[in-house]
């Protein structure tokens, strides 16, 4: 797979933030959960027709590594990226930063492929092309980006 990465925008709603005024450590999670779906939805396999055909990708493993504070209305970028994918599983990487490029946050996921009964399975044939084909190659970035690669977290 490329290191090309999946551009997500995201902004910070005041109820993902605490009295401090900070994105509360676990709602980055949901953030990064907006990403990966936006990344399956623009690879041509929504999540939603994917749950129809009995495939489902459960998280087994998560790593993040927090940087810096999102605050309210904060504008992020979500970065990512497929480090790892075969027909059992995928690892996504992830980098979130906002406006002033400051990373936010650093992270991985990885996931099994699994029909809805949560029993691993291998991935069907046309939905392993349609990934492994949407991103390897160079997609055109987005206005205003930079091409910084998310981090691997140690």
């Amino acid at each position: 797979m490329s290191a090309v990465p999946f551009r997500h925008r995201y902004r910070v709603t005041y109820a993902e933030c605490t009295v401090g005024n900070h994105v509360y450590y676990a709602r980055y999670l949901d953030i990064l959960e907006r990403a990966r779906g936006e990344f399956f939805r623009v690879a041509g396999v929504p999540l939603a027709t994917l749950q129809a055909q009995d495939v489902i990708f459960p998280v087994v493993e998560v790593h993040v590594h927090y940087e810096a504070a999102a605050r309210y209305d904060d504008e992020l970028t979500v970065e990512v990226v497929v480090t790892e994918m075969d027909r059992l599983k995928i690892t996504f990487v992830y980098g979130i930063s906002n406006a002033r490029n400051q990373i936010i946050l650093t992270g991985r996921t990885r996931h099994v492929c699994t029909g809805l009964d949560e029993k691993p399975k291998r991935m069907p044939p046309d939905v392993f092309n349609h990934l492994n084909t949407a991103f390897t190659g160079a997609p055109a970035p987005r206005p205003g980006v930079t091409q910084r690669v998310p981090k691997m977290p140690v």
